[in-house]
């Protein structure tokens, strides 16, 4: 990810601005999209289970009389009024609800995520980056190059007094050249490739989570936007300590497996697991800073990705992790 003088030039991103979900609207949003809102509870739970822990949001939904069950089979129940602001057509799909729910997390109007006849739906990854950057000069619902012009007026005004007066001439949404290409790609942090790379690095930054494609950016802030996290926050609370850290970090490594690599796991393949479990891990960025700390210390082993085996090239680079001149990609999770 972004160097710290590249980081310079960011406005601070934070995903306390997303609003906040309950485990019971993602289930009921599920059945919403689906036709006469109805689900076999099988499928149900194979589709919610990208997001959050299927069998527990479906007990809390039909706990709340949001959804019933009868024979396996799942339907909205007459008492399912509590997720109207999000309300799914019925039959759009899970994929287009879990959209609409991430519009809906990013403070749009998710029931026009679609829009009206001759009206453009929302660009999620636009209105994501948004919010998430806090770009409030721009429309609700801005285009992407609108975006992506605001990113470099923020890297113009990083510059200091004699470019403020050039940031405020940028144009919205004007047609990049080469050189505009170049500072977007370096503002995102990387160093070739192409604009909506540069985005999708944008948005990885500050969700900590893979965010390249649509479904991956939705499942992403679906996940952060959940309320019921898990009742022990173990690998980050209030008071930090470093030494827990370490153990649970541990803990949750030995129950994972990067194949083919044995006694060893991608250090952001971790992070994702601990995200899915619905512990409070920040960004992916905190995240590597804690794990590089407890190496310093001695508490965790790390090593380093050779060319001896297959690594998927995405995997990683999210697990790259500086350590002094070295880098780091992995965590020991058994000495072998």
């Amino acid at each position: 990810m972004a160097s710290d003088a590249i980081k310079k030039l960011l406005p601070s991103s934070d995903i306390g601005r997303l609003k906040r979900l309950s485990t019971k609207e993602i289930a009921l949003a599920f059945l919403q999209s689906q036709k006469a809102a109805m689900a076999d509870k099988a499928t149900a739970i194979k589709c919610l289970s990208d997001v959050c822990d299927a069998e527990a949001a479906i007990a809390s939904a039909i706990e709340a009389k949001w959804l019933r069950e009868e024979a396996g089979l799942l339907a909205s129940a007459p008492d399912a009024s509590g997720a109207e602001a999000f309300r799914i057509a019925s039959g759009d799909g899970w994929l287009k609800a879990q959209r609409a729910l991430a519009l809906f997390v990013l403070s749009t109007d998710a029931t026009k995520a679609n829009g009206p006849a001759g009206r453009p739906r929302p660009d999620l990854g636009a209105v994501a980056l948004r919010q998430l950057y806090a770009l409030n000069g721009l429309p609700a619902s801005p285009s992407r190059q609108d975006v992506r012009c605001e990113f470099l007026r923020f890297a113009f005004i990083a510059q200091g007094s004699l470019f403020k007066e050039a940031a405020s001439s940028i144009p919205r949404g004007f047609k990049f050249d080469a050189l505009s290409r170049r500072l977007y790609l370096s503002i995102a942090g990387i160093e070739s490739g192409t604009i909506l790379q540069a985005d999708a690095a944008l948005l990885e930054h500050a969700l900590g989570m893979p965010a390249a494609t649509m479904p991956a950016l939705s499942q992403a802030i679906i996940k952060l936007a959940l309320q019921e996290k898990a009742p022990v926050q173990e690998l980050k609370g209030k008071a930090f300590d470093l030494e827990d850290f370490a153990h649970s970090v541990q803990k949750l490594a030995r129950t994972l497996e990067t194949k083919p690599y044995a006694g060893r796991v991608a250090i952001a393949q971790v992070y994702d697991a601990g995200l899915a479990r619905g512990l409070d891990l920040g960004s992916l960025d905190d995240f590597k800073d804690h794990v590089a700390e407890a190496a310093r210390e001695g508490l965790i082993d790390l090593e380093r990705y050779d060319i001896a085996g297959p690594f998927d090239p995405s995997l990683r680079e999210r697990s790259r992790l500086r350590l002094g001149r070295d880098e780091r990609h992995f965590i020991v999770n058994q000495w072998i």
